[in-house]
């Protein structure tokens, strides 16, 4: 297994946990506190045959489908997930103040998350690294209860998180409709059908914090909860 894929398993193990936590936790806060890497491949299978021809020495080339694995995971830069963020939510950023008015957070924090600063860095550290996975789990707490409660007074359709018309329903069918729905939102990913299996663990999230919240509440920190924990999914920054 490539360091790579056990990076993403492992921030998504732990992204899932911190969103439960964090929606059971703020529930009751309404407020707002390089080239091809295949390029060279058949040319080197090509010379490795002992004296095969060029289709037949090609099996000595790196897979394409081995070498797609084996490529290290980028992420986005802080500029494009500062860009991301306010399409996939509708507007809503980072945003903390002061007392000197709003702040964008990750400009603020853009050199601590390996931003360049064109004086001592030039060049941004696209590594995807466990401070990028904090900050972005205390931007998504911030971001996700906005959205929520934003969300929530609004009518069906100028929403942008929750599609179907009773905003607190918990119906499995509703529910699983607008997960598949929030898939294409937050990854660009197409899922054809509602209860795709692919949906199972989100939907497994939001019955865990729905289920433990006062009955008024139990939407709300459903959906909390399925936020934070997409918006932390290393899918969201990582390519």
């Amino acid at each position: 297994m490539t360091a790579s894929k056990t990076l993403r398993r492992a921030l998504r193990r732990g992204a899932t946990l911190l969103a439960l936590c964090g929606a059971l936790g703020l529930g009751a806060c309404d407020d707002e506190p390089a080239g091809d890497p295949l390029a060279d491949g058949g040319g080197a299978g090509g010379e490795g045959g002992s004296g095969g021809s060029g289709g037949g020495g090609g099996s000595g080339g790196i897979g394409e489908e081995q070498a797609g694995l084996d490529r290290a995971a980028g992420r986005m830069t802080i500029e494009q997930l500062a860009r991301s963020i306010p399409i996939v939510t509708d507007g809503l950023a980072w945003t903390e103040d002061f007392g000197q008015g709003p702040a964008d957070m990750l400009q603020v924090l853009a050199p601590t998350l390996g931003a360049p600063d064109y004086l001592r860095v030039t060049e941004e550290n696209l590594e995807p690294t466990l401070i990028i996975a904090k900050f972005l789990q205390d931007a998504s707490q911030r971001i996700c209860l906005r959205w929520v409660a934003r969300d929530a007074g609004l009518e069906p359709a100028d929403r942008s998180l929750v599609s179907h018309a009773d905003w607190a329903s918990t119906d499995e069918a509703l529910v699983r409709e607008n997960l598949r729905r929030l898939q294409l939102r937050f990854y660009a990913r197409h899922v054809a059908e509602a209860d795709d299996p692919a949906l199972d663990p989100l939907y497994q999230l939001f019955v865990d914090a729905s289920s433990t919240a006062p009955a008024e509440r139990a939407a709300r920190d459903g959906w909390l909860a399925v936020c934070i924990a997409m918006m932390t999914d290393p899918e969201f920054v990582l390519y």
